[in-house]
């Protein structure tokens, strides 16, 4: 093993190699691959040989050999007969390519060249549908010579050469902010003014103007609408695979890869995936929002044949199932780019989309309310949407438990809206709905009452609330205090610093448990084009709100931020052991800090930091609330507006890169541009 990696590591050698596969000699070729597998033994290895010359040129070579175009456009379902010189080096070359680029970390493929990168792709994507395909003939495992590469291992080799290939531009963003908000730079922000976050609104299309709206036949295009229900069934259902969460704070999509390892690529699974659901139909009116859902499939269920998968979702949907299908924008260039647009729009890191087919005279999901706000998107048919307010003052937090809803809630409180054809609607979270394609006989249309819409979910994860940036606020202010001079002269009064900077984020979070407009979006960020001077009137228009916004919070910290409480909410959780409620604090570990690690708060272990803040405080809490208090004020008179945008943007981007590079690959699984 040493000895291979002393060798892998020698860059005369490697480049020895490169040479090798580049001979034209098969002989050469193959022994150049056979090498290249034996220094590959150990990880080491791999990673220095996946960050020479070998891999392009192995690359290169992968494009040109002519058995392996045959092996992937061949309609056979089982391996041949016979192990060729012609299939033996192409399995070689294969598992070759599979090993360096499974094993290659993201920033070494940055340097490929993309033309390269877009071929390889294309081919080896084959090569993998090729695989799954023959996984069930009896004679393809364990013969000799045959293509040692397993589904997995080829999956995570497609994932990684596509992250950092740049997405086709197929919509641009300002494209799908005049689709949806309208053509005038204003729409936007009165918007944002008007109903974010506040109030439900619908976007009425004309049939004229739809046909021209670019985004809208895109998304046409994509879903095969023109057809029956069944072939619309299958425009969405073939060829998926499953898209497994990644981390809400993971920013490494190395460490995501290894936590799925030997499992990207599978197939879709039920619930993660999709759902196939229907409403029981209530006993009697007084019941219907306590009424349930009924699934057509078991939780957890794994679909490994896909044609026996969708004929059962037709029979499904012919017996009043709806079929939801998430992540679309992990499964379409189309829905992607439109998703990626609403992010930058809103100054979010990403954006989801979800299907939903739902059948005549049925409803799907039962009434309820989500954690984040939507856009529905009305593309096929129509449906009958029924919105109450939303009663509670605090907007809900993204992955936090949901409230039972009100069995009392009455359907004359609600306000009802019919979506037709290209009519999008805007439904803030918390705001309780349901929708059926009951809608009456007079709004029947050609599709015969089915409905096709698509939900945009804009998810504000909890550094990009209006908490979140008073915690990059607070964080930004004490690291200029840690090199600053004058007034905190070294050691021991940095290290209260942190402590007293530790205890106002606490009771920060403790205040926008009761204050709403902490749980409110920050969209700093918010991007629009800034082409005419119209616009940055507009934009000017957007930025005041926001910076209105930051001084109302500062004001309430000043005002609200209670020393005690934080303190007996920590000294509960060191008295106890358990840092549980405090692991909202995790993504700031995600913000740079200066000094030694005895100027740093470690929050990866945050109890370690708690603990050590009760011995300081305990002895004397009347002069530590002293401290804390004149702390509190120096924050809020001092802070910097400016320095938390900046900082609160390079998070932003740093949440984009990880989301992007996950939307990336997955795409790739499915095709890239397999409905699209």
């Amino acid at each position: 093993m040493e000895a291979g990696e002393v060798l892998a590591s020698d860059s005369g050698i490697a480049s020895g190699l490169a040479r090798a596969l580049g001979s034209g000699s098969q002989r050469v070729t193959e022994a150049a691959c056979n090498s290249i597998m034996d220094l590959s033994a150990s990880s080491l290895g791999r990673e220095r040989l996946a960050g020479s010359p070998v891999l392009p040129r192995i690359l290169s070579v992968f494009c040109q050999v002519e058995s392996i175009c045959e092996f992937v456009d061949s309609r056979t379902t089982k391996h041949p007969k016979k192990d060729t010189e012609a299939n033996k080096i192409s399995y070689l070359i294969i598992d070759t390519v599979v090993l360096l680029v499974s094993s290659c970390e993201v920033d070494k493929m940055q340097s490929m060249q993309q033309e390269l990168v877009r071929s390889v792709l294309s081919l080896l994507y084959k090569v993998w549908k090729k695989v799954k395909l023959l996984r069930s003939s009896a004679d393809c495992n364990n013969r000799k010579n045959q293509l040692q590469s397993r589904e997995y291992e080829i999956s995570k080799a497609i994932f990684n050469l596509s992250i950092d290939l740049a997405s086709p531009a197929c919509l641009e963003p300002d494209v799908v902010r005049k689709s949806i908000f309208g053509h005038a730079e204003s729409n936007f922000e009165n918007f944002v003014l008007a109903y974010w976050e506040k109030s439900p609104n619908l976007y009425r299309r004309r049939q004229n103007t739809q046909n021209d709206d670019p985004v809208f036949a895109a998304l046409n295009s994509a879903f095969n609408l023109s057809t029956a229900p069944d072939a619309i069934i299958e425009s969405f259902i073939k060829g998926l695979v499953s898209c497994p969460a990644i981390a809400s704070d993971e920013l490494d999509i190395n460490s995501f890869l290894h936590e799925v390892h030997g499992s990207l690529g599978d197939a879709i699974k039920y619930r993660q995936d999709i759902r196939v659901l229907r409403t029981e139909e209530p006993s009697d009116q007084t019941s219907r929002v306590c009424v349930g859902e009924k699934h057509f499939f078991d939780d957890g269920t794994v679909f490994l044949d896909e044609d026996a998968f969708a004929e059962k979702c037709k029979h499904a949907f012919k017996n009043g199932y709806s079929i939801a299908l998430r992540g679309m924008e992990f499964r379409s260039e189309k829905v992607a780019a439109i998703a990626s647009a609403l992010a930058n729009l809103f100054g979010q890191p990403s954006v989801g989309a979800n299907i939903y087919f739902s059948p005549p005279r049925s409803q799907g999901l039962a009434r309820h309310y989500d954690d984040h706000c939507v856009l529905v998107w009305q593309l096929l048919g129509c449906k009958k949407w029924m919105i109450w307010p939303n009663p509670k003052p605090l907007l809900p937090r993204l992955y936090e438990p949901f409230d039972p809803l009100d069995c009392t809630l009455d359907d004359n409180s609600g306000g009802v809206e019919v979506l037709h054809e290209g009519d999008m609607m805007y439904i803030p979270r918390g705001y309780v709905h349901e929708a059926h394609t009951d809608v009456g006989e007079s709004q029947m249309n050609a599709y015969t009452g089915y409905s096709l819409h698509l939900t945009l979910a804009i998810e504000v994860e909890p550094p990009f609330e209006w908490e979140g940036f008073a915690h990059i606020a607070l964080h930004c202010w004490v690291e200029k205090q840690k090199l600053g001079g004058s007034r905190f002269d070294r050691s021991r009064a940095k290290e209260e610093t942190l402590l007293f900077a530790l205890v106002l984020h606490v009771a920060i979070r403790l205040l926008s448990n009761n204050d709403p407009i902490f749980r409110k979006a920050c969209i700093v960020a918010a991007k629009l084009p800034s082409s005419s001077s119209c616009t940055t009137v507009h934009l000017r228009a957007l930025r005041s709100s926001q910076r209105s916004t930051f001084d109302e919070i500062i004001r309430s910290i000043e005002k609200n931020c209670s020393f005690k409480e934080a303190l007996k909410s920590i000294e509960l959780a060191v008295q106890e052991k358990n840092d549980e409620l405090f692991q909202w604090m995790s993504w700031l570990r995600h913000l740079p800090q200066e000094g030694d690690a005895g100027l740093r708060i470690d929050f990866c272990n945050i109890l370690e930091a708690l603990e050590e803040l009760v011995e300081a405080f305990s002895s004397n809490p009347e002069q530590a609330l002293v401290g804390f208090t004149g702390f509190k004020s120096r924050f809020c008179r001092y802070v910097v507006y400016e320095d938390a945008c900046e900082s609160f943007e390079t998070l932003l981007q740093m949440y984009r890169t990880t989301r992007n590079q996950y939307m990336r690959g997955m795409l790739a699984l499915h095709g890239g541009a397999r409905v699209s």
